[in-house]
């Protein structure tokens, strides 16, 4: 039996990105030994104050913790950026010795870090173990190619711990296809050094139908996002839309959010500023079985991000057939073309009632809606695979090492 060591500074999660989860979970199916430090960041309002902790079957996992989550709370905006470098630093640290008295009791086939965080440690850990063992560094997307493309410099000094990360060698990287073009970050890193990467999308598990979505249509459009309530994500922009929309002339909709996060309350403040509190219900973050059901009885999916809007959402909304409205940001409009798949427009240049005129026709028009529901169908065929073959394929490729 083959046994793997995974490092990671990112928890499981139930109501969000799976494959945190979904990895060492496919190895341990796979008849691995898998063992699992993690460390989970407790901070208040940061991604896991609405997940619980998650012991996977099969998975030997040792649990450790992030310093100073009540201080970086409290602490003013830059002081709380440099004291979350010193906890991020801390958290390496923590890993790799935690990590290297497994490697004194126990033989790995593979050391595997998760990210930032578990990619720095098990460099650290190389002092410790044998070259016979080998090492994957693996990456969920990146924004550093949108740092390098804008000249964001500040941004990419604070970023030298992640441009660091993947610039060391390891046996095989692999970067998540999420549309923020990470592969051409890791080439730009990279230069002239020989790597071994694979760039793959996430998958997305086949849709089954569901006879009661949780959506109440009552003859009303619904529309949905699904998305971290953070700043980055814009969901305030799936609101000024329907604003727009609703000043059309058209209100008989109603907007489900579903996701939380520190921007929550400002969204609500927001809705209620736009007169839109009775069509929009807060959902808060939910399973991801109950995601689906949504989608399952929503018209339109809204997706405008400041970065790529290629996360799972979208992926799970072209599963799940629904029409997309989003922005042609990073390699977004590689899955979404305008008026063929979806509507997509220019991030730099939004215009609401413009979109919201778009809309309108769009509703009015069935014609329209079927096609472009066809044509989302033969992306899905096209594009998608599930996560049993995402996995199989990574394993695959760990096991060729």
């Amino acid at each position: 039996m083959k046994r793997i060591l995974f490092l990671s500074g990112l928890d499981f999660k139930e109501k969000s990105i799976q494959v945190i989860r979904k990895t060492p979970e496919a190895y341990a199916e796979a008849d691995w030994e898998v063992d699992y430090i993690v460390a989970r960041d407790n901070l208040e309002n940061g991604n896991y104050f609405y997940e619980d902790e998650i012991n996977i079957k099969g998975v030997n996992i040792l649990r450790i913790y992030w310093p100073f989550p009540k201080l970086r709370t409290k602490l003013p905006k830059h002081t709380k950026l440099l004291i979350g470098k010193l906890s991020s630093f801390i958290t390496i640290v923590k890993l790799a010795y935690a990590a290297q008295k497994l490697l004194r009791k126990n033989e790995y086939d593979v050391v595997y870090g998760y990210e930032l965080h578990g990619v720095l440690a098990m460099h650290i850990l190389k002092i410790f173990f044998s070259k016979n063992i080998k090492t994957v560094s693996r990456f969920q997307g990146t924004f550093l190619h949108e740092m390098f493309s804008k000249k964001q410099y500040l941004r990419l000094l604070f970023n030298l711990d992640l441009i660091l990360a993947i610039r060391l060698n390891s046996d095989l990287l692999i970067m998540t296809n999420d549309g923020t073009q990470g592969d051409k970050a890791v080439r730009k890193i990279k230069g002239a050094k020989p790597f071994n990467m694979s760039f793959w999308a996430n998958g997305v598990d086949l849709f089954q139908h569901i006879n009661n979505p949780i959506c109440i249509k009552d003859n009303k459009k619904v529309f949905l996002s699904v998305s971290r309530l953070v700043d980055w994500k814009k969901v305030e922009r799936c609101l000024y839309l329907l604003d727009a929309l609703k000043k059309l002339g058209f209100d008989n909709f109603k907007y489900y959010v579903v996701g939380d996060g520190n921007q929550k309350h400002k969204l609500q403040l927001l809705a209620l500023e736009l007169d839109l509190e009775d069509n929009i219900e807060f959902i808060g973050a939910v399973n991801q079985n109950q995601v689906l059901a949504y989608m399952a009885g929503t018209d339109f999916f809204l997706s405008m991000y400041d970065s790529s809007n290629v996360g799972n959402p979208l992926l799970e909304a072209i599963r799940t057939n629904t029409i997309i409205i989003t922005l042609a940001n990073g390699d977004t409009p590689s899955w979404i073309q305008h008026k063929y798949n979806g509507y997509i427009y220019d991030p730099d240049h939004i215009d609401f009632d413009f979109i919201a005129k778009d809309l309108l026709k769009l509703i009015n028009d069935k014609p329209l809606q079927l096609q472009l529901l066809r044509n989302l169908k033969d992306t899905e065929n096209k594009k998608l695979w599930t996560w049993s073959e995402r996995m199989t394929n990574e394993i695959n490729h760990v096991t060729s090492l």
